[in-house]
């Protein structure tokens, strides 16, 4: 592990001293609201700004005014995002490899008798999805969405019966059932689709992507990009079983991941 951390710290130095490149600045990114998988990218792409000499501010917005204020330039770019942001949000670069993924889940009341294999199948029921949130815009059948505004309402709305199954990112339902103390529901059997998230910089600060590719690319070699999953997800679910939400104030209650 030492040699790879010493090897990322030689490129760095050495882009350092090449032309063109960024001096030491803090940079203001979005990130969807209200959902735990953006945590676990939050330590990450900290931790790689850092690394640069760079400080960030993470900015929690509704999912849809976090893109849209991220592709304006109003922020530096937006944590994370799946594959096809790029195609539609052409101010935004993708960064490569993927430092994250979700599973697109459905969730339903428990004792449901529903069973559903694909997005298609989907289309029998009334499938709640949130605004902004992509991969669920994308692929829940458009005559079947009740679009929310945040997953609170959403939860809120499946236990009321208002919906018959709710979309979320496998971690985040499970995440939204132990913080509000929601016993009523479950996931169904299987996740629909698994979507890998990416890094996403404004074009304006496009100086950045090499550096932190070359940073994100060691992180999967030492596998820590899975490391870091694993200890956020625990990390929080054992907050939210107190009735405590993640540190979001300095990260601190992560920061153990990167002793070692």
């Amino acid at each position: 592990m030492m040699k790879h951390w010493l090897l990322i710290l030689g490129v760095i130095i050495f882009s350092a001293s090449t032309p063109g490149t960024l001096h030491s600045a803090e940079f203001k990114l979005a990130v969807a609201a209200n959902t735990i998988d953006t945590v676990i990218s939050e330590v990450i792409v900290k931790k790689a700004y850092e690394m640069l000499g760079h400080q960030v501010e993470i900015i929690r917005l509704p999912p849809k005014r976090a893109l849209i204020k991220s592709n304006s330039g109003d922020y530096d770019g937006d944590v994370q995002r799946i594959h096809s942001v790029a195609d539609t949000y052409p101010n935004l670069i993708r960064l490569e490899p993927s430092i994250n993924y979700i599973h697109g889940a459905g969730f339903v009341l428990k004792g449901s008798k529903i069973d559903v294999n694909s997005w298609q199948d989907l289309g029998e029921y009334r499938v709640g999805i949130i605004l902004g949130i992509r991969f669920a815009e994308t692929n829940v059948p458009k005559e079947s969405a009740i679009v929310f505004n945040g997953y609170q309402a959403m939860t809120e709305a499946l236990l009321l019966g208002k919906v018959d199954i709710a979309i979320y990112p496998q971690s985040n339902g499970i995440y939204q059932a132990l913080i509000n103390g929601v016993e009523g529901i479950v996931p169904l059997k299987s996740p629909l689709a698994r979507f890998d998230l990416y890094h996403y910089v404004h074009k304006s600060n496009s100086l950045l992507v090499e550096k932190l590719q070359t940073i994100f690319r060691q992180f999967k070699d030492d596998d820590l990009l899975e490391k870091v999953r694993v200890h956020v997800l625990k990390v929080s679910f054992d907050r939210a079983k107190q009735g405590k939400l993640p540190c979001f104030g300095d990260y601190a209650c992560y920061q153990s991941v990167w002793d070692n």
